[in-house]
């Protein structure tokens, strides 16, 4: 009889080489169990062979092989390329071995699978394809670069005559009397009363306040600024399978709010637990702004008096407030103002055209 043993052996030491299940997620850069290398040798003698069967490590069967030149397979699933690696007919993510290392998330055909991380932080492994930087919270309204520079406040004042001293006594409202000078703080010594041979007192006008600012600077539009910013990183080549309809198997992150898809445009997140559709990618900017001017206020004429003077001098004969009267008599008396005005303050004005608008709106959706 014919002796079958030495073949059968043979065969079966061949088909052992399907049975060891290894774990590998370095390649893609997921995080898996096992020594740093991320595999788990099982090359001992119960992966089938034995001295006496006669077969040796160049079977396929030693680890530093890790390949069986009969199968194909190989001690370490790849949980990323597609393939059932270690020939147990579960492939990436359904294999259990890349439980710890890998998930299925949700990756509809416009839908871009990463991870989110703070602006500044490099992109972990795994997702290193590209990086996408978003942003949200697009503010710069105004304008900037604009001064003002005070001019000195200056006053003035109407003064009129009264026909004698019984009319201006009487005007106690402060609305009768002949227009007769109006008069700034320089005196140029001629008399308030020309063509008023006699008459009867004066009366000064509530004080004009003359205040202005000088213009400096450029105007310029205000810089746009985001309220926060985040670098989207993509999933790496290595994209596995091995999930559900409409799923595909990504290194799994310690942090599962970070594990997101990232959508153009407003998208709904079905599938996810987390929607932000305010995120975007750059911004247009139109805006300008107009030549700088500037509005004077706070000045007033509240420490000045009108300086009445007699005989074409400027001396102090008699002093009147703003609103307020003299009745009595100087001949020729030229008037001035005497006495210092509040300053002024500035404010600087420029108009805004144009616009400021966020573009390339973008959807995070995440795990958590």
């Amino acid at each position: 009889m014919t002796n079958f043993r030495g073949p059968a052996i043979a065969a079966l030491v061949s088909l052992s080489a399907c049975s060891v299940q290894e774990r590998n997620f370095a390649g893609a850069g997921g995080s898996g169990g096992g020594d740093g290398a991320g595999t788990t040798e099982h090359s001992s003698a119960s992966a089938g062979t034995s001295a006496t069967t006669g077969t040796s490590a160049s079977a396929g069967t030693s680890a530093s092989a890790g390949t069986s030149a009969a199968t194909g397979c190989t001690q370490v699933e790849d949980c990323f390329n597609g393939g059932d690696d270690d020939c147990d007919d579960a492939v990436d993510c359904a294999d259990s071995d890349c439980a710890e290392g890998a998930v299925c998330l949700t990756a509809p055909t416009n839908f871009e699978l990463g991870v989110v991380v703070d602006a500044a932080e490099s992109c972990p492994d795994g997702f290193t394809a590209k990086e996408t930087l978003l942003f949200r919270g697009l503010s710069g309204s105004g304008c900037e670069g604009c001064g003002c520079t005070p001019n000195p406040t200056d006053c003035a004042a109407d003064l009129y005559l009264y026909a004698d001293e019984s009319q201006c006594e009487a005007d106690a409202a402060g609305t009768r009397g002949t227009l007769a000078k109006r008069v700034g703080f320089t005196c140029d010594a001629k008399p308030i009363n020309n063509g008023f041979v006699d008459w009867g007192g004066v009366r000064a006008s509530l004080f004009d306040v003359i205040q202005s600012c000088t213009a400096t600077g450029t105007a310029i539009p205000a810089p746009a600024t985001w309220k926060e910013s985040r670098k989207f990183c993509h999933a790496s080549g290595g994209v596995g399978v091995g999930c559900g309809a409409g799923e595909a198997c990504v290194p799994r992150q310690a942090s599962p709010a970070t594990q997101c898809a990232l959508v153009s445009g407003s998208a709904t997140c079905s599938g996810y637990a987390r929607r932000e559709s305010d995120w975007f990618r750059g911004y247009n900017d139109t805006r300008t702004c107009s030549s700088c001017s500037c509005t004077a206020s706070g000045g007033d004429c509240n420490y000045v008096r009108v300086e009445l003077g007699n005989d074409y001098s400027c001396f102090d004969h008699a002093q009147i407030s703003q609103g307020g009267r003299y009745c009595g008599y100087a001949y020729s008396p030229p008037a001035h103002l005497v006495g210092t005005p509040t300053s002024s303050t500035c404010t600087a004005r420029t108009n805004l055209s144009g616009s400021l608008d966020p573009t390339g709106q973008s959807t995070l959706c995440c795990v958590e």
